[in-house]
């Protein structure tokens, strides 16, 4: 007990001392202020994909944010006023807004750094641009969760008509959406985890992380929406206000969810390798026994077989 006591105080003393709460609000600021460009490029490369209406990306967006009024307010003014505007924008315009957003993932990157320890030396400009198109990546990854997330009914039975083996695995694919965003959230911070830093690591090495931080995550999300139904002192507190206090919080707070499993990786990789070699170690032992108890096993078949012989 003490033993698991001494660890739990080193890792809150690593926390501390990284300022993970100082780079998760750096990173949520940085994130809000991304948001608006990131929404615009995002919704005018989705608008033309068919069948796509104001209502889909609203019912989208409402399913990943807490299920507040004032967040549901904020989220529904941002989305109408976008699609209140002209569909055009030029390549000039796309690409700084998309220089714009990638400041989000520059900020989350000065965070995982300074948690795994390393210097950024690599290129401002080759950096910025890594980050828009990171950016670019995450816009694409959120727009195949809009098709499966609103459309996926329409995709499975499209299926089934026409190919009706992958139209009943598309079902329970569907079918299963709670794990699969669990699953996408665990992949996007893997990859968060592996690409970011300015060091080289496996991708199975930031698994524990990733897994804790996707469960976390998803639990804070149910447990802020829980709580903001229940309690409205902010409401009083704070106001007009109210929205943009709810939306820093809740980012705030993800993004520190996000640090805190990259402090995981960092602070326990060398008790996560050391498990790896004992498990690979002792499977590798029950599997030799396995072989030779199957090797001993022949042989002594054969010695029946050949005493019956005789």
């Amino acid at each position: 007990m003490a033993e698991y006591i001494k660890v739990i105080r080193g890792f809150l003393k690593r926390l501390n001392q990284d300022h993970v709460g100082a780079f998760a609000a750096q990173a949520a600021y940085f994130i809000l202020l991304s948001f608006v460009p990131f929404v615009i490029l995002l919704i005018t490369l989705v608008r033309h994909i068919p069948l796509v209406s104001e209502s889909n990306v609203t019912r989208f967006f409402l399913q990943i944010v807490p299920d507040s009024s004032d967040l549901q307010v904020f989220v529904l003014q941002i989305i109408r006023e976008i699609f209140g505007k002209s569909t055009a924008v030029v390549p000039v315009s796309a690409v700084f807004t998309l220089w714009s957003a990638g400041k989000g993932i520059q900020a989350l990157t000065n965070g995982v750094n300074a948690i795994y320890h390393v210097k950024e030396t690599r290129n401002y400009v080759m950096m910025r641009i890594r980050s828009a198109f990171y950016t670019l990546i995450f816009i694409a990854a959120v727009t195949g969760s809009l098709l499966l997330l609103v459309f996926g009914n329409s995709i499975q039975k499209l299926l089934e008509k026409y190919i009706p083996m992958i139209g009943r695995i598309a079902g329970y694919i569907i079918g299963m959406r709670t794990v699969i965003s669990l699953a996408v959230l665990c992949v996007v911070f893997l990859l968060i985890y592996k690409v970011l830093p300015n060091r080289r690591a496996s991708l199975k090495s930031q698994l524990p992380g990733a897994m804790i931080s996707a469960l976390a995550w998803s639990l804070f999300s149910l447990g802020f929406s829980v709580y903001l139904d229940v309690f409205h002192g902010l409401s009083s507190m704070y106001g007009s206000l109210t929205t943009t206090v709810l939306v820093m919080l809740w980012m705030y707070f993800c993004m520190y969810i996000v640090l805190i499993g990259a402090e995981i990786n960092a602070y326990f990789e060398e008790r996560f390798r050391r498990l790896q070699q004992i498990a690979g170690e002792r499977i590798r032992q029950e599997y030799k026994e396995f072989v030779d108890g199957l090797r001993e096993s022949r042989e002594e078949d054969k010695e029946q077989d050949g005493e019956k012989r005789t």
